[in-house]
């Protein structure tokens, strides 16, 4: 099961890399700003992430990740997925996002109450600080899970990246 996550991540990297090679030769206009980042909370409980714009430093872009905790021995593995907005300027910037995260839970855990595997729905309302160039970038962010228990309104998390 593990093998299939990993072949959807890798897959949306190459994707990503192969999207962002479009970008390149005399008539580039704007290239989209990319960043690398570790979260805490969120979708991905602890995840480390890609995030790219499809154009600029603002605007629509997408994020891919691979997190989770304790999936060594006993645990929670997952894939967050989701699209998100950038709306502002000079580095500051309002985020709203939505996706999905694969959750696969393995045997003997105690956190959850099934052993199984399943799709939680996000929603991300947030802020974050991405440098015009190169350099540090940081979010903070309320996102709501949707589950097949029921909703988890209040939890969120944060982020610190590099943008590159």
């Amino acid at each position: 099961m593990t093998s299939k996550y990993f072949i959807v991540f890798s897959a949306c990297i190459v994707f990503a890399m192969a999207a962002n090679a479009q970008n390149s030769g005399p008539y580039q206009i704007d290239k989209p700003a990319q960043s690398f980042y570790v979260e805490g909370g969120g979708p991905g409980i602890f995840s480390f992430n890609y995030d790219q714009r499809l154009k600029g430093s603002q605007g629509l872009g997408f994020r891919a990740g691979v997190g989770g905790y304790g999936f060594l021995k006993k645990g929670v593995f997952t894939i967050p997925l989701g699209m998100n907005y950038l709306l502002g300027a000079d580095g500051h910037y309002a985020e709203l996002g939505a996706g999905i995260c694969s959750v696969s839970l393995s045997s003997g855990n105690t956190y959850f109450d099934n052993t199984s595997s399943t799709i939680v729905g996000y929603i991300n309302f947030g802020y974050r600080f991405q440098p015009e160039k190169k350099g540090l970038t940081f979010r903070i962010f309320i996102s709501p899970l949707f589950t097949s228990a029921g909703t988890i309104p209040f939890y969120g998390g944060g982020s610190v990246g590099i943008k590159f």
